[in-house]
């Protein structure tokens, strides 16, 4: 079957993200993300293209990108081309490193586009890797934040934060939540609702003083919580060790 063509953004903007070969860790050392950052930097230079946003996690990578599209396709192309000779290089082996071609999607508007930021500079976070966005190392946060760039276009950058009153708005900005799913493939977005789940879980067994779950039997209340939070009546059923049936009776009793 043939691929489906990109559409182009009419705003110029691109979320893009880029994910290891069988979600292998193709970017864990701090040498390997280094190699990368160098290469999309040489890249976007070489073929004009304006890097608003990145993050790069162990085993994917998130960025936002104001370009043409077929500046964008020959860019993203060309990275990773380089990364993957250099990544089979260093381990001694062959074959892809990418998985597929990378994902994109068209960024419509400044909300969105925002928003968008917000997400990729709060990876680490969700992932547990870090518990401030700021303090993690391999993303734009800190080009935001300090003096310091290194890949994120200035230009780019002094347009973003004239949307925001001081640095300390920027930082608190990151900290509201939406329920928008930006450029998730579907089983990020089930490990991403299962984080949740197990938050919610963990902050309703200490506010009722519940340390033996084995022992917990009045579960409703907290079925319904996980059920107003988007979390699946599978995943529910999964995390509760319960049936499909019992959380659609407790739906339907506080809920008709």
């Amino acid at each position: 079957m043939a691929r489906q063509a990109r559409a182009e953004s009419e705003t110029g903007y691109y979320h893009i993200m880029t994910r290891g070969i069988n979600k292998e860790k193709i970017y864990e050392s701090d040498q390997e993300k280094e190699n990368l950052l160098q290469y999309i930097k040489e890249k976007a230079q070489e073929i004009a293209c304006v890097i608003v946003a990145y993050c790069i996690m162990d085993n994917h990578m998130h960025m936002i990108i104001q370009a043409e599209k077929h500046s964008l396709i020959s860019m993203m192309r060309k990275v990773n081309i380089s990364y993957a000779m250099y990544y089979n290089q260093r381990h001694k082996r062959i074959g892809p490193v990418v998985q597929d071609r990378y994902k994109s999607e068209n960024i419509t508007d400044e909300k969105y586009l925002l928003g968008a930021i917000r997400y990729i500079h709060n990876n680490p976070v969700k992932a547990n890797v870090v518990e401030r966005a700021e303090d993690y190392k391999w993303s734009s946060i800190r080009e935001y934040q300090t003096d310091e760039i290194i890949l994120v276009n200035r230009q780019a950058k002094e347009e973003i934060m004239g949307g925001f009153i001081s640095k300390s708005d920027f930082k608190e900005f990151h900290q509201i939540e939406d329920d928008i799913s930006y450029l998730e493939i579907k089983e990020e977005a089930k490990e991403n609702k299962e984080k949740r789940a197990e938050k919610i879980m963990e902050s309703y067994f200490e506010e009722n003083g519940i340390t033996d779950i084995s022992n917990f039997i009045k579960k409703d209340e907290l079925i319904m919580k996980l059920i107003m939070e988007g979390i699946s009546y599978r995943q529910i059923a999964d995390l509760l060790s319960v049936n499909l049936n019992t959380i659609h009776k407790v739906n339907k009793k506080y809920r008709p």
